[in-house]
């Protein structure tokens, strides 16, 4: 695609004011925005506020081409809407952005399947190792992890897919900009072995405001979305509202009762959401959903990575058959969040079941 069909929707895009509904409008009556931009001192289109127009009748291709140069200069990838590198899924939302610029292995956003993840920036020990795990799971099944790289359980997604397969990082600033600070290491491994994405330009700070619009993304390049942990009000919710007006199959992580990061996933599960019971249920829901031959995706094979601390319960379960989880408390003398924490990622990976009377026995 050349340079300077680029510089023309570049020119379009960089004008504030101008979203994906009226870019479209404005391409669609004109015929190209090489011709759009030739005839911008006429513009004149019905649905547009008078400084709209006026902006646009004003306009010039200066700041069009700093951003062309700039992206050249930095190896970042232009990908217009009608580009061969365009996510296949954001074609289905009238609302998806009409440009995304590309850091890193741009094939990786027209791999056949994905799944999105997501959960609270600041989970628990049980919340990283689950996200980790499944993360690690899915890629060796050669899907690939969308996640919005936010510190906590976007971050330990991306590690965990990295470890197996590829990730798609979707930011909610300039894909030249690292946010959080502390990624710099992560997002150099996501542009080395997959790819960081985003919609804003580039140099675009990272701002609040712009979450919620990468959380979007984030919902559509899926057909379904995975939440491992989040409590009542955490910013999750706005990708899981996003996954449900899209018709996105909806999966959480059910967690421990006491704990606040837990709280909203486990609502999810009581309102209706796929609860993951187990790594091998969650695969066989995802062969259902991605119409995959059991022999595509199978864990049968597979032995499943075991924690120092998951070895240790498993042990002391060895030896005395069955315990009561004040017992393996004391027997440990950890925490007793600790503790639930990794009962709970060993009834996940179906190792315990917990009885009646919060008894733990072992499979």
């Amino acid at each position: 695609m050349s340079d300077e069909r680029k510089l023309y929707w570049l020119w379009l895009y960089t004008i504030k004011g101008i979203g994906p509904k009226k870019f479209r409008q404005i391409k669609q009556e004109f015929g190209s925005l090489e011709n759009a931009y030739l005839n911008r001192k006429e513009f004149n289109l019905e649905g547009f506020s008078s400084s709209i127009k006026q902006l646009i009748r004003d306009s010039d291709l200066k700041e069009a081409e700093k951003v062309l140069e700039f992206c050249i200069k930095n190896s970042i990838n232009i990908i217009l809407e009608d580009d061969v590198f365009y996510p296949t899924e954001l074609k289905n939302f009238d609302h998806s952005p009409v440009i995304i610029f590309a850091k890193g292995n741009v094939n990786v956003l027209k791999a056949q399947y994905k799944i999105s993840m997501v959960g609270t920036r600041e989970p628990t020990y049980y919340g990283k190792r689950v996200a980790k795990d499944l993360a690690g799971l899915v890629a060796q099944q050669n899907i690939v992890v969308v996640s919005g790289m936010a510190r906590g359980i976007d971050t330990f997604c991306h590690m965990g897919a990295l470890e197996n397969g590829t990730t798609i990082a979707v930011l909610g600033c300039g894909v030249d900009i690292v946010y959080p600070k502390e990624n710099y290491k992560l997002y150099n491994q996501i542009v080395e072995k997959g790819c960081v994405i985003s919609e804003f330009l580039p140099k675009t700070l990272p701002d609040r405001m712009n979450f919620p619009q990468r959380n979007r993304i984030v919902a559509m390049l899926s057909p379904c979305l995975v939440v491992i942990e989040a409590a009542e009000k955490s910013g999750t919710f706005s990708t899981v509202d996003f996954a449900l007006e899209m018709g996105k199959e909806v999966f959480a992580v059910p967690g421990n009762i006491f704990s606040q990061k837990s709280s909203g996933t486990n609502r999810l599960i009581k309102e209706g959401a796929r609860i993951v019971c187990s790594y091998q249920d969650f695969l066989e829901d995802l062969r259902e959903i991605y119409n995959l031959f059991p022999k595509q995706i199978s864990l049968f094979d597979v032995e499943e990575e075991l924690s120092e601390e998951e070895y240790t319960i498993l042990k002391l379960l060895d030896s005395v058959g069955e315990a009561h989880i004040e017992n393996l408390i004391l027997l440990t003398n950890w925490s007793a969040g600790k503790v639930a924490s990794v009962i709970t990622s060993l009834e996940i990976k179906g190792k315990v079941v917990r009885e009646r009377g919060n008894v733990i026995v072992r499979i």
